[in-house]
């Protein structure tokens, strides 16, 4: 509980949350007792990710780099030892630890939003939107609002769960925070983050509503969301010049404005990677090193400039340890993906569907926010599946 309220707010003190789990995972000896737990398919699938990391060490020349990579991910390897041999029973206790996160998120969110409208009746500029919104917890907008739409994930969860006995209040409140999650993921301005949210809640809800054999009604509800998303986001600057943008760079055909689509760039030139090391990559080190000797040749100034990875979690893993490492990651992600639809575990379908969303135009894994974010709650509802599992069993 500790660490999910902590994570929003401060990453690195979040850590030290983790560093007293995993000391009083040693002192319990559960490693030694349960070993067999990481004899199945899933932990094995879990850590076999990070050992690919290790393994792509011994074909780096830029071990520096490959060390930090390394460390970053950590929390790809610290988790499922904790999680798969020391697992959270209590439904109660689960319930806790993600009521903990929205806790933390909102605290995060409310702080983030009065110090951006203090700042703006400071200086008359605009630090509630994109950028700058997050800037006072170090937080990249996509990052952000991820963290947000999958908290919004959870409210609506519990209020889905039990919504003929839950109360009429907490009906409201249960609606009001979504939506103050939903306006502050629309100021962050992250458009694949939008898109996720919209997608994923929307086809939930339709789904929904059709189990509830109200599905026309639940059509009507979707169009009337529809239409207030569309001019929620014109009414927004941020959203509405950076989606602008963004069209405008998918149908221009001027090959002279090379920085007009950065991604599209970044994409090109990790692709270009995989071609030239296409089963091992270039191990775990030398991306980087790779991309900007592109950057250099096709004047990529931006992302030199930068110092961009691929933005791309599939493109990223795939140039870094080939082909092998590509399919890995897909299983890494479907596998589960598959174990939650068949135990219909909705809440780990949607937070998958929004990983799996994010790494298209993000590499997630690449920052200690997106590795604390993914490792912790990717192995911890891996690890209620495994208990309902061994329960029905």
């Amino acid at each position: 509980m500790l660490f999910c309220f902590l994570l929003p707010l401060n990453p690195w003190v979040s850590v030290l949350a983790i560093i007293f789990i995993a000391v009083n995972w040693l002192l319990s000896g559960r490693i030694y007792f349960n070993f067999k737990s990481f004899l199945s398919p899933i932990p094995i699938l879990f850590l076999s990710f990070y050992v690919l990391h290790i393994i792509g060490l011994m074909y780096t020349s830029n071990w520096t780099e490959g060390m930090q990579r390394v460390e970053t991910k950590l929390p790809l390897l610290i988790f499922p030892l904790i999680l798969f041999s020391f697992p959270i029973k209590s439904k109660k206790g689960i319930s806790s630890i993600l009521k903990s996160y929205v806790v933390g998120c909102l605290i995060a969110s409310i702080y983030c939003f009065v110090n951006g409208f203090l700042k703006y009746m400071e200086t008359g500029e605009n630090w509630m939107a994109y950028k700058k919104l997050g800037s006072f917890l170090g937080f990249h907008p996509t990052y952000f609002s991820m963290y947000l739409s999958f908290t919004s994930f959870v409210i609506l969860y519990f209020l889905a769960e039990k919504i003929k006995t839950h109360s009429f209040k907490y009906k409201i409140g249960s609606g009001i925070l979504a939506g103050w999650f939903f306006i502050i993921i629309i100021l962050l301005s992250s458009r694949m983050t939008i898109l996720g949210t919209v997608l994923i809640l929307g086809f939930s809800f339709l789904t929904w509503m059709y189990f509830q054999k109200k599905l026309f009604q639940g059509i009507g509800i979707s169009l009337l969301a529809i239409v207030l998303l569309f001019f929620s986001i014109k009414k927004v600057p941020s959203v509405n010049q950076r989606t602008q943008a963004a069209i405008n760079s998918a149908i221009t055909k001027d090959s002279t404005k090379v920085n007009r689509a950065p991604r599209i760039n970044l994409w090109n030139a990790a692709y270009s990677v995989v071609k030239e090391n296409p089963w091992l990559g270039t191990g775990t080190g030398d991306v980087q090193d790779e991309l900007v000797k592109i950057y250099q040749e096709r004047n990529y100034e931006r992302a030199l400039k930068d110092n961009f990875n691929p933005h791309n979690q599939y493109l990223q893993t795939t140039a870094t340890f080939g082909i092998i490492g590509g399919v890995l990651l897909l299983i890494y992600l479907m596998a589960p993906f598959w174990l939650a639809f068949q135990q219909r575990d909705y809440l780990y379908l949607l937070f998958l569907s929004l990983v799996i969303m994010s790494f298209l135009t993000e590499s997630i894994l690449q920052t200690q926010r997106g590795t604390l974010f993914f490792g912790f709650f990717h192995t911890f509802f891996a690890m209620r599946l495994l208990e309902n599992r061994m329960i029905k069993n």
